[in-house]
């Protein structure tokens, strides 16, 4: 009897933390690039033109409480250096931080009713921006934009997908 009470009590805790929900969404993160970076790519780094760093944040933020989302984005880059080689050892530091302002925007953003459709985009374009200034300079912000376009394109088509899926679901 203690045993069952002690275990719907720790199955509680996890729900209520969604330690569950963080390990998936951190094993997506470190998927998603790993795939990207695996597909032969000529010129830019696949990641720097694809961003599928920002693809399992962007869903957590979404779908799951900002915990998980910001949690994904502290470790992310950690882990994916750790376990792939990528980013390179310089950038992590300066993606995990563009992650975290990426996460907290968009979890901003998917409260309006018209700005959920932009959110991705728009907090990508924002962190961007505000990389730029602090680590560089705002041209190179315009270089770090055009690389990333296609990226940009991918993350807008799944935001407007996930929220268009979800207003016919209703």
């Amino acid at each position: 009897m203690i045993r069952t009470t002690s275990l719907t009590i720790e199955n509680s805790l996890l729900n209520k933390l969604q330690v569950k929900e963080s390990v998936a969404v951190l094993a997506f993160s470190v998927l998603i690039p790993f795939l990207i970076h695996a597909v032969p790519f000529s010129g830019s780094s696949a990641g720097a033109v694809l961003l599928p760093i920002f693809f399992a944040p962007f869903i957590a933020v979404v779908f799951f409480r900002l915990d998980v989302a910001i949690i994904a984005a502290l470790l992310s880059p950690v882990l994916n250096y750790l376990l792939t080689g990528n980013p390179a050892y310089g950038t992590v530091g300066v993606i995990t931080l563009e992650l975290s302002v990426f996460v907290l925007i968009a979890w901003v953003l998917i409260k309006s009713k018209y700005a959920k459709y932009v959110a991705a985009p728009a907090g990508i374009i924002v962190t961007m921006f505000f990389s730029g200034l602090v680590f560089s300079s705002p041209s190179h912000f315009a270089v770090v934009l055009t690389t990333a376009v296609p990226g940009i394109i991918l993350i807008s088509l799944l935001n407007v997908l996930i929220f268009t899926l979800a207003k016919k679901s209703k």
